[in-house]
């Protein structure tokens, strides 16, 4: 078991453009809309073309970012946050695959034929994914990632706890626990029918929406009842947190997976790198921040 921190710049690799997008609602209060790698004005420099396959896999909502390779190639499942849709899937879709690592982008919600809410997700869906990647001839599925961010981390934890084909995890302004749905007073997560444990916020909503989440975790029960599983994650974990998160306490939350860590003597390597911005990063900290994750996975898978 390996924990780093890291500092300074890494070496330099192509970069695009990033941006980080405006507020959307979470959980009936203003959110940030988490989606830092998006789309670029200018021409990447890559080594590997790819190509876009729309999926057609049971009720799976998702796109298959193929680089054109002679083997097969490593694979990272990629969705959002509170934003829903495919946008930061595509995202992503566009910065990794020209570095020959496959990208599923997926949607769980607001997008046709899935729930227009957050609410009562089930994780058979994200499951559902790992299976589609095993039936195609161009991925190897022994090497596949998740890549997510904000409320988006919380799916990604979960299935990597669940599922031991998940072998790299990478999210940006992480939770440690689940939370509820964005619309009802239950778990925005599901699993065999039931819900997965969650925090509700606490105050009311004259309070700062971060404060909200800091007086939730307080009670250390509850946040015992929904934390993840950590300790049963089959590979690395990349965290990138905010230090002036507005949101919600991002660089704690990471902080107390860090030491959840340590205590279960988890065998992979942590890193945490943390960012002295808001929840949606910015334009100076993106570049870096993009690097980190293409370089997590080309390291990884």
């Amino acid at each position: 078991m390996v924990f780093t921190r890291r500092s300074g710049r890494l070496r330099r690799l192509p970069v695009v453009q990033l941006h980080c997008l405006q507020r959307a609602n979470f959980m009936r209060v203003k959110s940030a809309l988490l989606i830092f790698f998006f789309y670029s004005c200018t021409a990447m420099a890559a080594e590997f073309e790819y190509q876009i396959q729309t999926v057609n896999y049971k009720n799976l909502a998702a796109k298959l970012y193929l680089p054109k390779s002679d083997h097969k190639v490593p694979v990272v499942i990629a969705f959002g946050g509170s934003d829903g849709g495919f946008n930061f899937g595509d995202a992503n879709g566009e910065m990794i695959a020209p570095y020959g690592i496959a990208v599923l982008a997926v949607a769980y919600f607001k997008s046709e034929g899935l729930p227009q809410t957050l609410d009562h997700i089930p994780l058979e869906y994200f499951v559902s994914a790992i299976d589609f990647l095993e039936t195609s001839d161009s991925i190897d599925a022994n090497r596949i990632g998740v890549i997510s961010g904000s409320r988006g981390s919380e799916p990604a934890f979960l299935l990597a706890a669940l599922d031991s084909r998940i072998k790299s995890v990478a999210v940006a302004v992480p939770s440690e626990v689940a939370w509820y749905g964005s619309t009802t007073n239950s778990s925005a997560w599901t699993l065999r029918g039931k819900d997965i444990p969650a925090l509700s916020l606490e105050l009311d909503e004259s309070a700062p929406q971060v404060s909200r989440f800091e007086a939730a975790l307080k009670n250390k029960d509850n946040v015992r009842k929904a934390m993840f599983a950590f300790e049963k994650i089959n590979g690395p974990i990349l965290m990138v947190s905010a230090l002036n998160d507005q949101i919600w306490p991002s660089y704690q939350m990471a902080n107390d997976i860090e030491n959840y860590l340590k205590e279960h003597h988890f065998r992979f390597q942590v890193t945490h790198k943390s960012y002295s911005t808001g929840h949606g990063f910015s334009k100076d900290t993106a570049p870096e921040i993009k690097q980190m994750f293409i370089e997590h996975f080309l390291h990884t898978l």
